[in-house]
């Protein structure tokens, strides 16, 4: 869906903020671009929507050359998603998320439903938030209509510059939670820009680490962990990175298939009487139940309740060993 092709871009006075890059994002994909600051990743987020046109090379979008077509129609086509926000505050919350739509001339009562469908989808009840004004709205629940406004066209594309940056930790984290849960449901492509590693590992299917305009590496976060491009690309991620794991690691992830280790019993009495670990659950966060429990395996559940997997001690035991070995390879692994 998005392609750069060797792209450069130098401000006055030979300043380089792009030098070469090169990287697609898939249909579908949530790419991350992260590295210190200066580094072209905003610039880079930028060329795509055409808020900054390339020096040299080429943006694809879908297979076309941003460069010949209308930026302001290229722009209705992909949701937008800044740091500041940027609510119009003589705007009704359902008028700012609908935005979009009313540009595009959607008929009144398509728009609305789309703007139910957002609020409901971002965890803003309609009936609660669409007629309040952005100014009755804390910082949280703004971004929260950010990223409902940025969706409302229905775009292919969503392009988020640092957009939980400005809230405190807490809901950070909240927020993060939340578009993990958005996009397991919608599947957009999006390219992402955070400065904070443990978002990137959190949110990405890919994560690309910038410096001086260049892209060193870009890779699935266990690959970009296990085989760093260089020494600049392991110490950003840190002597930590393999712990880093934790932030993203899921229960399916580690899961063993069902019947294993003697677990071909599973009755419905047995999967009642203790802990069902849904697949999608962080695995940091199973880590409690898990530890809570005598029995040695606990079963991994679908959607719809149905036994796909077993998360076992010794499954985790032997993850928490490779955790150690890897970061302290001193010691052999076990120990």
């Amino acid at each position: 869906m998005i392609e750069f092709q060797d792209v450069t871009k130098v401000y006055p006075g030979s300043v380089v903020a792009l030098d070469g890059v090169s990287f697609t994002v898939g249909e579908g994909e949530l790419v991350v671009l992260i590295g210190p600051s200066g580094c072209g990743k905003t610039t880079a987020l930028k060329t795509v929507n055409r808020l900054v046109d390339p020096t040299g090379g080429r943006v694809l979008v879908d297979g076309q050359d941003i460069a010949r077509m209308d930026p302001v129609q290229l722009r209705r086509g992909i949701g937008y998603v800044i740091q500041q926000i940027g609510l119009f505050p003589h705007m009704t919350i359902a008028e700012n998320v609908a935005l979009v739509p009313r540009l595009k001339e959607w008929p009144v009562s398509r728009r609305r439903a789309r703007v139910e469908e957002l609020l409901d989808l971002v965890g803003l009840p309609p009936a609660t938030f669409r007629d309040r004004y952005p100014r009755e709205l804390s910082g949280g629940q703004q971004q929260r209509v950010g990223v409902a406004r940025a969706l409302a066209g229905d775009p292919a594309i969503v392009l988020m510059d640092e957009p939980f940056g400005a809230v405190d930790p807490m809901i950070r984290r909240q927020l993060q939670e939340e578009m993990r849960k958005i996009q397991a449901t919608i599947r957009k492509t999006i390219l992402f820009v955070t400065h904070d590693i443990s978002e990137a590992f959190l949110l990405g299917d890919r994560i690309g680490i910038m410096k001086g305009g260049h892209l060193l590496q870009m890779a699935a976060p266990e690959l970009l962990l296990r085989q760093p491009a260089d020494g600049f690309v392991a110490d950003f991620v840190g002597r930590d990175g393999m712990w880093r794991k934790l932030d993203y690691l899921r229960v399916q992830d580690v899961s063993l298939p069902a019947p294993c280790s003697g677990s071909s019993d599973w009755t419905p009495a047995m999967l009642a009487a203790v802990p069902n670990l849904p697949e999608t659950m962080l695995l940091k966060d199973a880590l409690p139940l898990i530890a809570g429990e005598r029995a040695t395996e606990l079963p991994v559940v679908d959607e719809a309740g149905r036994l796909t997997g077993v998360v076992s001690h010794s499954s985790l035991t032997a993850l928490f060993s490779e955790l150690v070995h890897r970061s302290f390879p001193s010691n052999p692994p076990g120990d």
